[in-house]
């Protein structure tokens, strides 16, 4: 069995270029049972990376503002890079308008704990969606070079992995 995949890519690089006319027809790609598996992992691979970036930057948001609203004397509270304290700086009226001041506040150990693990998961996560991006982006763009033939109007196109072949997208 072959799953029949739009080329949506083609259309969209198409109708996005001000050059471009109209197409009555555009190319369908039939995958085979591997590339249609395949292209299922890596968007749900894309959309959990997605979901565990949006809980861990989430997370970290409510940690922040439940520390700020348990302190409310440190307008503005960031945290120092090793979690041991949270400051604000403080405006002083005197004649040197750079001068500023730090008020701080000492992290539990239990609030530097969950700090420190809860920033450490927003970083990883990031990091995870950004390589599921990568991969998402460099699996279509293969797909697309894979499947649909050349237009006489395309160009050569390099993929990050090195990989070249001619585009098949309209070229003014």
């Amino acid at each position: 069995m072959k799953a029949i995949l739009p080329s949506a890519a083609a259309f969209w690089l198409c109708a996005s270029s001000p050059s471009c006319v109209a197409q009555d027809v555009v190319t369908a790609l039939y995958l085979s049972t591997g590339d249609a598996a395949k292209a299922k992992q890596t968007a749900q691979d894309l959309s959990s990376a997605y979901d565990r970036n949006n809980r861990a930057e989430t997370a970290w948001r409510n940690f922040h503002h439940s520390y700020q609203v348990a302190h409310p004397e440190l307008p503005g509270l960031r945290f120092a890079s090793d979690f041991r304290v949270a400051f604000a700086q403080k405006n002083l009226a005197s004649a040197f308008p750079l001068e500023k001041e730090a008020a701080t506040v000492e992290l539990s150990a239990e609030d530097r704990q969950k700090a420190e693990s809860l920033h450490r998961e927003m970083l990883e996560a990031k990091r995870a969606l950004e390589q599921a991006q990568k991969s998402w982006s460099d699996y279509w763009h293969q797909l697309v070079l894979d499947h649909v033939p050349p237009s006489p109007n395309g160009g050569i196109v390099t993929l990050p992995s090195g990989k070249s072949a001619y585009d098949s997208v309209c070229v003014g």
